[in-house]
């Protein structure tokens, strides 16, 4: 009987294994980049085979970083195990152009060939960055840093790449105790390099002297507002082994120049370059019902900040709810490339044929410093008549005239009624003024408590959620102790170590990450030095090994018992 049963559930679970869909995932870690910037192409499979990726340009040359590899995921359907395959290869585009890329194929043992989708890769030429100013100081120093910008005038919503540049007398090999020029600022940022962990040191000749270069934390920034913008500094320790200098960059402004007061009414707020389509998904419709309108915008800058555009809809169409809205953005040396659809469900409310006017929107091109207005097609459509509709439409009407009626007829046989005597002044008087007053002041206190004890129950729920979080970190921690993943490893240490000062200084908000510099100023402020020394031989482990070389594995150990240290002098 038992050898039936297992047969049975052997037959079963060959079916599932053979019902099982293939499946081919091309993807690369980023759609947008610049000619030498390292891209990393990734297929994801559920069939183990051979790889292959069709259709790369003789200008893709190949990196030294080829890996393969699987994990377990659960399919929380069915309850199966499934087991993806992932394969990568990283490499660079050495000429700008829109490349299309795959599918790539994957040959499973059986012989059997399975294919991906298609990637578009768009290559941009490389973008000369300008250096900021350089003090005399700063040339006599073995290292010094500025900040790069692409350029030093904008106008506003205008995206703007910078990065950190190093220039050095001796040949670094690894960066410590990194504090970006972002950090604090409040600036909408994307980064631009995949892997910002690696140095890329060549040589170069400037104002006289030969130094070792390299660039870091490359982003491209959407600064806020308009006049003078200030980048401040950033720092880090230039290391050579273990000795090394440490750096203080000079800061960086940028001329943020307002847009001209002449915008158009179907502005957007983008800066850019855009264009604009619209489909409608039927031509004939009965009265009364819905069709879908969908508008799509696409192009390059600040497409994430702009507007949802006005529809101008003829009269007898409403929009029925909100749209639905779909975001596909990358981001780039020109900012936000991509596209945003919105998909609208129009009602029709008159019959006949109907014409839609043009959907327009307008937005301003930096490069020509002038606003530029798209427009749509026109389209038509023909509503048929539907007598219910129209019948319980008129019922409608009549029912709101009929009130209308009602209550002017009401308002007729008010008779108006003139006293001779004045009551202003008495007790009656001031007891109707005053009424109202105190009744208005009873309700602002009590809202005012009510929204202190919600606000109190918020950031309690806010905290008691990061603390959960805090100990899933741990936990994570402690599983990549015996992992081959050292970055991963101090990665979660250090998120560790934020997490628990964010739950320690009650800090609510769910976005908000502490700095370095946060941290040591509550430490100061609480007059723990002991901690204090801890704290920052912690980060100072997490980051050279994240920023350099890496650590051997024999010091997780003691980074995690660190760590479990100071969760405990918080008390957390």
């Amino acid at each position: 009987m038992t050898h039936y049963l297992l047969s049975i559930v052997g037959i079963c679970s060959c079916f599932a294994t053979f019902a099982q869909k293939a499946q081919v995932v091309l993807s690369a870690s980023t759609t947008s980049a610049e000619m030498g910037e390292t891209i990393i192409l990734k297929i994801e499979t559920n069939i183990e085979g051979e790889f292959q990726i069709d259709n790369l340009p003789s200008c893709f040359t190949y990196g030294g970083a080829l890996s393969s590899g699987m994990n377990y995921q659960m399919d929380y359907n069915t309850g199966d195990v499934l087991v993806i395959y992932s394969h990568a290869q990283n490499g660079a585009f050495t000429k700008p152009g829109t490349y299309k890329i795959g599918p790539a194929y994957i040959k499973s043992r059986s012989g059997e060939a399975y294919q991906s989708n298609m990637i578009t890769i768009r290559i941009g030429k490389k973008v000369q960055l300008n250096n900021g100013h350089i003090t005399n100081q700063q040339l006599s120093d073995p290292a010094f840093g500025v900040i790069q910008t692409s350029k030093n005038s904008i106008f506003e919503g205008e995206p703007i790449v910078v990065a950190a540049k190093v220039y050095s007398l001796f040949q670094p090999s690894r960066i410590g105790n990194y504090q970006t020029f972002i950090q604090g600022k409040g600036i909408e940022h994307q980064p631009l390099t995949s892997s910002v962990h690696q140095l890329k040191v060549r040589e170069e000749r400037f104002r006289g002297n030969d130094y070792y270069t390299f660039e870091y934390d490359r982003h491209v920034i959407f600064p806020s507002g308009t006049g003078i913008f200030t980048l401040d500094s950033y720092m880090m320790d230039v290391l050579q082994g273990f000795k090394g200098f440490s750096i203080t960059s000079s800061s960086a402004n940028i001329q943020i120049k307002p847009l001209p007061g002449n915008a158009p009414s179907d502005f957007i707020g983008a800066v850019g370059k855009f264009s604009i389509t619209r489909s409608i998904d039927t031509t004939r419709v009965k009265q009364g019902d819905v069709f879908r309108m969908i508008v799509t915008i696409d192009g390059i800058g600040n497409i994430q900040n702009s507007l949802e555009p006005k529809l101008n809809l003829p009269k007898g169409m409403i929009v029925y709810g909100d749209p639905i809205v779909t975001r596909q953005i990358s981001y780039g040396v020109n900012g936000g490339e991509g596209l945003i659809k919105y998909e609208f469900n129009i009602q029709v409310t008159n019959h006949g044929k109907i014409e839609i006017p043009e959907t327009t929107i307008s937005y301003f091109d930096p490069s020509i410093a002038k606003y530029i207005t798209l427009s749509t097609k026109k389209h038509a459509i023909s509503v048929l008549k539907d007598n219910s509709f129209i019948a319980a439409d008129t019922q409608l009407k009549n029912l709101d005239e009929a009130i209308y009626l009602q209550n002017e007829s009401t308002l007729r046989t008010v008779k108006e009624v003139r006293s001779g005597s004045s009551i202003f002044g008495t007790p009656l008087f001031w007891s109707g003024v005053g009424a109202p007053l105190f009744c208005a002041f009873l309700f602002l206190f009590f809202a005012r408590r009510k929204k202190q004890t919600d606000d109190e129950t918020d950031t309690k729920q806010a905290i008691q959620k990061k603390d959960k979080q805090l100990h899933t970190l741990v936990a994570s921690s402690q599983a990549l102790l015996v992992s081959g993943e050292n970055d991963a490893f101090y990665s979660s240490v250090e998120h560790a170590l934020r997490k628990a000062f964010e739950c320690k200084m009650e800090i609510a908000e769910s976005d908000r990450i502490l700095s370095k510099n946060e941290i040591f100023d509550y430490l100061t402020s609480s007059h723990h030095e002991k901690l204090t020394t801890s704290v920052r031989d912690l980060f100072r482990t997490c980051e050279e090994s994240r920023f350099g070389f890496g650590l051997s594995n024999d010091m997780r150990q003691p980074a995690l018992d660190q760590l479990q240290s100071i969760l405990k002098s918080l008390g957390l």
